[in-house]
């Protein structure tokens, strides 16, 4: 390990996608200033859905002490999309690491900001047990820390919001859902949905600063069926995001997570969805 952001990984990880890259007969175009990808590769991904299953791997079950983890290899994949070899991805909401495990896996550097102590501690205990390079995870408040990064340093963001506080209500279907462990916004007593609206309003007008203009953003967000109706988050948080003048949004792709566990919500009196998708918004810095 050279520095902080593992040096060598980047060199070694490059060197593979080359070598895939000519054994596959791709083609580079040399004016492509967002990514390393071939026309092919590249074609693949502008489809705005991923039916493409993930391993449960990468020390999950550790990692799924945290409600709202995300496969590594789903972030390396977007990671891919929106960044060059050894560009800097930022994660405001860090988690237990998601983002900078798939920065990682990709030859990317990385950045986390994470309120909760033991999730950062969890971060660091898979990277050694994977024998993966740690990228640093600031521990405070996003509000605060984005606030301390440097202007224009970043070249993509990628994060994972946390929920609105629906599943604190008394009328629940568990007690597990009640004693959710997704954040800080999972701590405030029936915190009401505009209320949660502007706190991620705020945490992302200041992720605007260390994005480097043109740079791209991708935001994790789940539908939500709760109190006898359907919460569409991710239009309402793509409204509120886009409300930021900086911030364009460019697409919203559909994760397919065929990994979520269905019950029977409902049966046999009333249609309730099993939700099995999520969407990831994508904005662009334009301002």
């Amino acid at each position: 390990m050279k520095d902080l952001f593992g040096e060598d990984i980047v060199n070694i990880a490059c060197k593979a996608h080359e070598d895939v890259m000519r054994s596959h007969g791709g083609s580079y175009d040399k004016r492509n200033k967002l990514n390393d990808l071939t026309g092919s590769e590249w074609q693949f991904w502008t489809k705005t859905v991923i039916s493409k299953p993930y391993p449960s791997n990468m020390q999950h079950k550790l990692r799924s002490q945290h409600g709202g983890q995300k496969p590594p290899q789903l972030c390396a994949d977007l990671i891919k999309v929106f960044t060059k070899k050894g560009q800097t991805v930022l994660d405001p909401l860090a988690g237990v690491g998601g983002t900078l495990l798939g920065a990682a896996l990709c030859g990317r550097k990385a950045i986390g900001i994470e309120l909760n102590q033991k999730w950062a501690d969890i971060y660091k205990q898979v990277c050694d047990l994977e024998h993966l390079d740690r990228y640093p995870i600031i521990v405070g408040d996003a509000n605060d820390k984005l606030k301390e990064l440097e202007p224009n340093s970043v070249d993509f963001v990628l994060t994972d919001v946390p929920y609105w506080i629906m599943d604190q209500v008394t009328k629940t279907r568990s007690s597990a859902a009640r004693a959710s462990n997704l954040s800080k916004f999972n701590e405030k007593d029936l915190q009401t949905k505009e209320e949660w609206l502007s706190e991620m309003k705020a945490i992302f007008t200041n992720a605007v600063r260390p994005l480097k203009k043109n740079g791209y953003m991708a935001v994790f967000i789940g539908d939500m069926y709760r109190g006898k109706e359907y919460h569409f988050l991710a239009g309402e948080l793509a409204k509120t995001i886009s409300e930021i003048k900086e911030f364009t949004l460019k697409s919203d792709i559909i994760w397919h997570d065929d990994s979520k566990m269905l019950h029977i919500y409902g049966y046999p009196f009333a249609y309730i969805p099993s939700v099995i998708h999520q969407h990831i918004l994508i904005f662009r810095k334009d301002g």
